[in-house]
């Protein structure tokens, strides 16, 4: 995967530390198409949203991946790498450096990404030896504080990955996790359907295992000839992977949170008719 572009993140920009005094930041994978959507004059991380008055920027309308920046910057992980594809341009010029979003944001330009974990590791050399936050910039989740609470989690049990988990009774559309009593995850079905209803997680927080973990998994299914016609590779895929490789993955539920993906017309408009 070529990394392309990458604005150097400044000294003065302090990145939040964990127990394992690693800095933590933010990774934002923005290079997908919007093909769900159809045909649109702009990326669709810039689809303004509804948030009911509240304001990311100073305005009234905050745009999708301003929410996911300030849900990072909101646990004070100022340090943030999107992944765009390459002509996704008006993101950069949108978002600039971040400053006005108190973040300090580098772009990483993934060619010709065929998937989102192909993406996530674009950005591979930025964050190798970093704690990871994950946010997708089109995905609209409560509680704010779910990213505070996952990095916690995460440091304070000592797991390779932390998800946060939210109820969910659309399976044709997200992922569905099982856990054990403990809240270690045992499985995760992807998409596995309408009749499945359960518990779907919203962001990940991961040591610097997992990001060697996922990049050495792209490395030797590269290799392979998947069959014609087969679905892409999702984050799920490599997360099972992981839990069978003998990596540590928790789950920490938030019964009374909730997400939705705005990549999608009906829930882009679910999300414009709801009151956030």
């Amino acid at each position: 995967m070529d990394v392309k572009v990458h604005c150097h993140i400044p000294a003065s920009q302090a990145q939040i530390m964990n127990v394992s005094n690693r800095p933590v930041v933010g990774l934002l994978p923005a290079a997908g198409t919007g093909s769900r959507l159809g045909k649109l004059p702009f990326s669709k991380e810039l689809l303004p949203l509804n948030l009911s008055g509240e304001s990311t920027n100073g305005e009234s309308t905050p745009v999708a991946i301003e929410n996911a920046i300030a849900s990072l910057v909101e646990s004070d992980i100022t340090c943030q790498h999107v992944v765009i594809a390459p002509g996704k341009w008006d993101i950069p010029a949108y978002l600039g450096d971040g400053t006005r979003l108190k973040a300090c944001i580098s772009y990483v330009v993934a060619e010709s990404s065929p998937s989102v974990p192909h993406s996530l590791d674009a950005a591979y050399e930025f964050i190798e030896h970093c704690d990871v936050v994950l946010v997708f910039p089109d995905i609209i989740f409560s509680p704010r504080n779910a990213v505070s609470e996952l990095i916690t989690c995460r440091a304070s049990r000592d797991v390779d990955v932390a998800l946060a988990l939210v109820p969910s009774n659309r399976g044709e559309k997200v992922d569905i996790v099982s856990c054990d009593e403990q809240g270690i995850v045992t499985e995760i079905m992807a998409k596995p359907g309408a009749e499945f209803v359960g518990w779907t997680w919203i962001v990940a927080s991961w040591s610097t295992r997992f990001t060697q973990f996922l990049h050495r998994y792209l490395q030797q299914v590269e290799g392979q000839d998947r069959p014609k016609g087969s679905r892409e590779l999702y984050v799920a895929d490599v997360l099972n992977a992981a839990i069978d490789d003998g990596l540590t993955i928790h789950g920490l539920r938030f019964p009374d949170g909730d997400a939705i993906d705005i990549g999608t017309p009906d829930d882009l408009t679910r999300a414009w008719l709801r009151d956030v």
